[in-house]
């Protein structure tokens, strides 16, 4: 006798509940996007990621856009990310540089959802959603059931947390021996982060090929750098430790001054080698709002300065360098760039956005200035104060 909807759901419930470790391929296709990535996870929230495939249509206009894209999808294949429950380690071997950043940062092509490795929704199937018994099927040669799901609301309040569900519908596909996810089909709603990656009407699938479980060793998840390596740490700090950590001169003053901006948050990205002679910095300027009553302005710096290349800023040297027109800044020769001409085709007329960066260098330090909703002459104008207060 075959079983019901909320029978194979208990089951699945009671398959995580004792689930320590899996090793697997993963696959998502989100309309243009597809990605296959070799996943290894062990609770309560290990995780490598190693990708094979990955295009994201998206992430490339993104890049063109602004240029603030870390890594485009061509640079993560190949790249170790290991992330231990704490922080993440980004190996990228051709280049042999080794980054930590704090936190869990994986680059999932689903941007606002946690969709790698995730099946800890499994935990409340019976809780969460409405079942539905659905056809039989098999994935890959392995016999499989399928279950449909519905969130019995789309939101929950309590006292000290929040839960909502950004989806309309979803098929589940479970392995019909461990209960183990095979195959994850579900409809983002409208206000889901992830409702603009695709068509009304088009799913997002999700596919867990050859899961491998609980033989996935703890020290997977934890990583010591090669000798010879270059190590880069990342690290949110306040403006008052800048000059201390900065292993380069970079005085804010001539954007801060008279022009009334300010360091947003009064934070900023710093990523310093372990010898702290080189590294980069990433900071963001926006008008200083006078009272809280005030709209501010929508004009905003973003300031990416460092005497070390990172892989985003290589990029973005070589695409200034290739679609930009030079100018001088006093002594300093820059490429100055209209990003937002260069993608205004591609955009509805009420979103055109205003872009435009600027780039040079001078000594060992490599600058990129980029404004929005700013013009063009505002914008060398500071980039003039910069160079020349680096001079």
């Amino acid at each position: 006798m075959s079983k019901s909807a909320v029978e194979l759901a208990q089951d699945a419930m009671s398959a995580y509940e004792q689930l320590d470790s899996f090793e697997l391929t993963q696959k998502i296709n989100a309309g243009k996007i597809s990605v296959e990535a070799h996943i290894r996870y062990k609770k309560p929230g290990k995780m490598t990621v190693e990708y094979r495939t990955y295009q994201d249509p998206l992430s490339e206009f993104e890049e063109r856009l602004a240029g603030g894209v870390e890594f485009v999808g061509s640079e993560l294949i190949g790249m170790q990310l290991i992330y231990d429950g704490h922080g993440t380690w980004i190996y990228d071997a051709g280049n042999n540089v080794a980054l930590h950043k704090p936190g869990k940062k994986l680059y999932s092509p689903l941007r606002g959802s946690s969709s790698l490795g995730e099946v800890g929704f499994l935990r409340g199937l019976t809780r969460d959603f409405l079942l539905r018994d659905e056809k039989a099927q098999a994935i890959a040669g392995r016999n499989a059931h399928c279950i449909g799901l519905k969130p019995k609301v789309s939101h929950r309040s309590f006292l000290l947390k929040e839960e909502s569900f950004p989806i309309k519908r979803a098929t589940l596909v479970l392995d019909a021996e461990t209960s183990f996810p095979l195959k994850i089909s579900y409809y983002p709603t409208q206000l889901s982060p992830t409702a603009y990656l695709v068509a009304p009407g088009t799913p997002i699938v999700i596919e867990y090929v050859n899961p491998q479980l609980n033989k996935v060793d703890d020290r997977r998840f934890s990583f010591t750098p090669p000798e010879g390596t270059r190590v880069f740490r990342e690290q949110v700090v306040g403006k008052d430790r800048l000059g201390e950590l900065l292993p380069f001169d970079l005085t804010l003053e001539v954007l801060e001054g008279d022009e009334k901006y300010e360091l947003y948050n009064d934070r900023a990205m710093l990523t310093i080698n372990e010898e702290e002679d080189r590294g980069y910095a990433l900071l963001t300027l926006v008008p200083r709002q006078e009272n809280e009553e005030e709209e501010r302005e929508s004009a905003v710096l973003s300031l990416c300065v460092g005497n070390y290349l990172s892989r985003n800023m290589n990029r973005r040297r070589a695409f200034l360098s290739e679609q930009g027109e030079k100018l001088t800044l006093g002594k300093v020769t820059a490429q100055f760039l209209d990003r937002g001409a260069l993608v205004e085709d591609q955009l509805p007329a009420g979103m055109k956005r205003e872009i435009m960066e600027l780039g040079w260098k001078k000594g060992e330090t490599y600058w990129f200035l980029l404004a929005e909703e700013l013009d063009k002459e505002s914008l060398v104008k500071y980039a003039k104060a910069l160079a020349k207060t680096e001079e």
